[in-house]
């Protein structure tokens, strides 16, 4: 019995079947594949695989010639099938010289396909789910005309039998007049991988006048005799066991959530572990006497006989509530969260699993590298809601995506387990909301998750005003975004002094200046911070979130008031920040990369007005001794300052900092010139570590590094220069004893130096490195920057083919020995043939002569990685009293793979 219970969307089965292996393959496309179980297992066979660029393309249509190719892969192996060719041209459209034309010759030889009846094949045409479906019946012995499936009717034949064998399955909108998609087909032929082939006694055709009769005695499964049963233990030949015996299916696992699950292996490497079809499938809260009915049981079931879990660990619940008729107190999951009940009818035995969807931000990307793949950090978006960490994908994602994603506790499995970026959106006019329930945008109203109704909270101010509202996969609220509200910051500049209230002059966030009509002033008067909402007549409502207040003066120097890059906030002023709001003054103690600074300056042109984004853009503002000025800062939630505005126009001066580090990729490019910006040059750029592009007023025309600059009000840099910290040169040296040699210097580093790379055509790798990935050439041309005698950040160019640090992949494990160490266990020794490079993984594993596994143990290889001849040493725990026996070793290093056969004398 299966059944769904709500709505679920498609991007359920992204978020919930999760492969756990490195072994599967990630395509860069992952997130757009619904049958990822099957399309794992086919391209780990080599079946169907994916494209140059890495991605899989689930959706696009597979043509009759790659059809032939994926049944010649089933049956030969991808290997064999590679090399068959065509003598002849089989059809009159498929050439020899044709992609697909040994494919092709050998499915149509061996009777699994056929042509037009015009004589051509038509390989680039499209494929139906019906015609499919008859090729693989061929290839599982199916005779095409004793089954009937020649003829008008054709299709009725092949449907009845191939549904009835179950090579649909996983599809249940399966059409089979409609044309077959890549990963449909993936689908029908991992359906087919463990379906039973067939065969027949015997065939015979007697020929009499124009008539042939077909004589045959009934059809009958394939039996197993070797016992080899890789694929399900019946006695009878599944596909997969004739022709992938290397392919192992292990039911009876347990996934990163608990759920009962199948785990794949080719040989001895993990595929990946796939959740089972639930019984049951939930996402929102549901009562126990529901579960009961809905499993259709007809006595309770006990505490003991129900396990719970949620994200992957034991829930509150399990071993105290069972499953009982009436039972409408216990209940379990909520909004948007995916409850799935697991019904065992041969021991009268369930597990419930309930996993909730987060809301993050992704904070970096990195692509791969050495041995390490391409990975995200994602921080959560909701304070206190979610935890944060890294998650390998080869999908894009870009710094301050937002995303929806599962993490699991489960001891061994612990941390994010599936990404998709939080595409389902709403956005109109909010019309009312219930605090921590839900909200009406339009005429729709949409209910808070489980874990974000939190975010449903007091949005007085954002109704009748336009929101974008973030939904699950499941259509509840993880998010409100009410930046258009909220974030329309800016600072009251003047109020007209004629009709007080009516009219005001604002400095807006974007460093615009306007004055405006009020239609209420909300007390707000001249250097306060406000947030503005406006109507259909332009008139402004203004909400007093902060007002200004004069800076603590310091009597015996002068004082330091923001530093670029110095997140606390020191002067007493900050101590004051909402005062005059509603909610009373707060503390600000941080600013951060998304404070926002207005600051006022004087000029031979008046007062002048900057804007800033983040800690790391703003120039450093200095007090006069024994001076103040008026600073107002609003805190939106926490301790950090969300806006600050400083009068900056007497008593301080504002300078450029040398902790910004800006390298330029100059040219001869000409002048653009813009209504608003001006005349400005635009260049590739490398600004505070972000890959993005500068407008300057000043021309560069060769790579150049700055580490001061200041901008105008529209952001365009009217002064790029340095502070003679930065150093250009030639020559780099690798990391020894904690310096790096640059220029022919050896120099200390700050722990958070970055270090970026410019190939020879002048191109600059959109990657962050560490100082690590510095190698020794003569002739690298570098800059850097540094500070108090630190190197705080680096740029290095090939001007020609590296030398290396001398490093290998191609070497051989060699001399690998095994021995006993009391009070800790067994320990292997071994050593490679050539230097193995850092951050290579090394990895042991100890089995029984029986197979039995004793355990294993793995590390990665640290700075400067293991010269060739020295040894290396893992140890495996064991309390073992008897270690005396005969063991086989496996030592694996990065991709070189080694095995021993040792005996142990105690």
């Amino acid at each position: 019995m299966k059944k769904f219970l709500s709505l679920v969307l498609a991007l359920v089965m992204t978020m919930s079947l999760v492969t756990v292996s490195a072994g599967a393959k990630d395509f860069t496309d992952d997130s757009s594949i619904t049958y990822k179980e099957a399309v794992d297992v086919i391209s780990a066979l080599g079946v169907v695989d994916g494209y140059s660029g890495g991605d899989f393309r689930p959706d696009d249509v597979l043509t009759r010639g790659a059809a032939a190719k994926i049944i010649c892969n089933l049956i030969l192996g991808p290997t064999t099938a590679s090399a068959l060719s065509a003598g002849t041209a089989p059809f009159k459209d498929v050439p020899v010289t044709n992609t697909f034309a040994g494919y092709i010759t050998y499915c149509s030889q061996q009777g699994i396909i056929s042509g037009y009846a015009d004589g051509t094949f038509r390989p680039t045409g499209t494929l139906s789910g019906n015609a499919f479906m008859k090729m693989l019946l061929g290839a599982l012995g199916y005779d095409s005309s004793i089954e009937g499936y020649t003829g008008a009717n054709w299709t009725v034949s092949v449907i009845k039998q191939a549904v009835g064998i179950g090579l649909d399955d996983g599809n249940d909108n399966f059409v089979g007049s409609k044309a077959v998609t890549r990963q449909e087909a993936a689908l029908y032929a991992y359906n087919m991988l463990q379906a039973t082939m067939v065969e027949y006694d015997q065939k015979n055709t007697i020929v009499v006048g124009d008539i042939e009769i077909n004589t045959t005695s009934s059809r009958k499964d394939v039996a197993n005799n070797d016992k080899t049963e890789t694929i399900a233990n019946d006695d009878k030949m599944q596909f997969a066991e004739r022709y992938f015996d290397d392919l192992k299916k292990q039911p009876g696992d347990s996934d990163e959530f608990e759920r009962p699950a199948t785990t794949w292996k080719l040989k001895s490497e993990t595929i990946g572990t796939y959740a089972d079809e639930p019984d049951l499938t939930y996402t929102a809260e549901v009562k126990s006497g529901d579960i009961y009915k809905d499993l259709d049981l007809s006595d309770s079931l006990k505490a003991s006989k129900v396990e719970v879990y949620r994200n992957g660990a034991d829930d509150d619940l399990k071993d105290e509530k069972g499953l009982s008729k009436n039972d409408s107190s216990t209940k379990f999951g909520g909004n948007g969260v995916l409850t799935e009940v697991f019904y065992n009818d041969d021991d009268d035995t369930a597990i419930i699993t309930m996993i909730d969807t987060y809301l993050g931000e992704v904070t970096s990307t990195h692509k791969a590298s050495g041995n390490r793949d391409a990975y995200i950090s994602i921080s959560p978006k909701a304070d206190g809601v979610g935890v944060g960490g890294n998650f390998d994908t080869e999908e894009s994602f870009d710094v301050d995506d937002l995303v929806l994603y599962t993490y699991s506790n489960k001891s061994g499995d612990k941390g994010i387990q599936t990404v998709i970026n939080a595409s389902e959106t709403v956005t109109g006019t909010l019309k009312s909301f219930t605090e921590g329930k839900s909200l009406k945008v339009g005429d729709t109203t949409y209910k808070g998750t489980d874990k974000y109704k939190g975010e449903i909270k007091d949005l007085t101010n954002a109704v009748d005003q336009e929101v974008t509202v973030y939904l699950d996969q499941y259509g509840y609220v993880v998010y409100v975004d009410t930046d258009a509200i909220s974030g329309n910051y800016a600072v009251v500049i003047g109020i007209d002094s004629s009709k007080v209230g009516d009219r005001a002059k604002l400095l807006f966030a974007d460093g615009t200046v306007s004055t405006v009509d009020l239609k209420n002033a909300g007390g707000a008067d001249e250097g306060d911070i406000v947030s503005y909402t406006k109507n259909s007549s332009n008139e402004y409502k203004l909400v007093r979130l902060a007002q200004d207040q004069l800076s603590t003066p310091n009597a015996s120097a002068k004082e330091a008031l923001i530093l670029n890059g110095r997140a606390s906030l020191y002067n007493g002023v900050f101590a004051k920040a909402n005062a005059g709001s509603v909610g009373g003054a707060v503390t600000a103690t941080t600013a951060n990369g998304k404070t926002t600074f207005l600051i006022a300056t004087s000029s031979s042109n008046g007062t002048e007005y900057r804007v800033y984004e983040g800690i790391k853009n703003v120039p450093d503002i200095i007090v006069a001794q024994d001076a103040n000025i008026p600073v107002a800062t609003y805190v939106e939630k926490g301790t950090a300052a969300r806006v600050i505005f400083v009068d900056a126009t007497k008593n301080a001066t504002v300078s450029g900092s040398g902790d910004d580090v800006i390298f330029v990729k100059g040219s001869s490019t000409g002048l653009s010139h813009d209504s608003t910006l001006g005349d400005y040059y635009e260049y590739d750029a490398i600004i505070n570590g972000e890959f993005t592009t500068i407008k300057t007023t000043q021309q560069v025309k060769n790579f150049a590094l700055f580490n001061l600059v200041s901008y105008d009000k529209n952001g365009v840099a009217i002064s790029l220069s340095d502070d003679g910290n930065v150093v250009v040169g030639k020559g780099t040296e690798r990391v020894k004893n904690d310096v790096v040699g640059l220029n022919g210097t050896y120099y200390t580093y700050s722990k958070d130096c970055q270090v970026f790379h410019i190939d020879e055509d002048g191109d600059i790798d959109e990657t962050v490195y560490s100082v690590s990935n510095i190698a020794t050439d003569d002739d690298d041309k570098v800059w850097f920057v540094t500070d108090s005698g630190d190197v705080t950040a680096i740029i290095y160019q090939d001007v020609e083919a590296g030398k290396g640090p001398g490093f290998s992949d191609d070497y051989k494990i060699e001399n690998i020995a095994l021995s006993w160490v009391n009070g800790t266990g067994f320990k292997v020794d071994w050593t490679c043939s050539e230097n193995v490079r850092e951050n290579t993984k090394v990895s042991i594993k100890i089995e029984t002569s029986e197979g039995g596994l004793v355990g294993t143990n793995s590390t990665t290889l640290g700075t400067g990685g293991v010269p060739a001849g020295n040894t290396m040493s893992l140890t495996v725990a064991s309390g073992a009293n008897d270690y005396a026996g005969t063991y086989k070793v496996t030592v694996t290093v990065g991709d070189v793979v080694e095995t021993a056969t040792l005996a142990l004398l105690k």
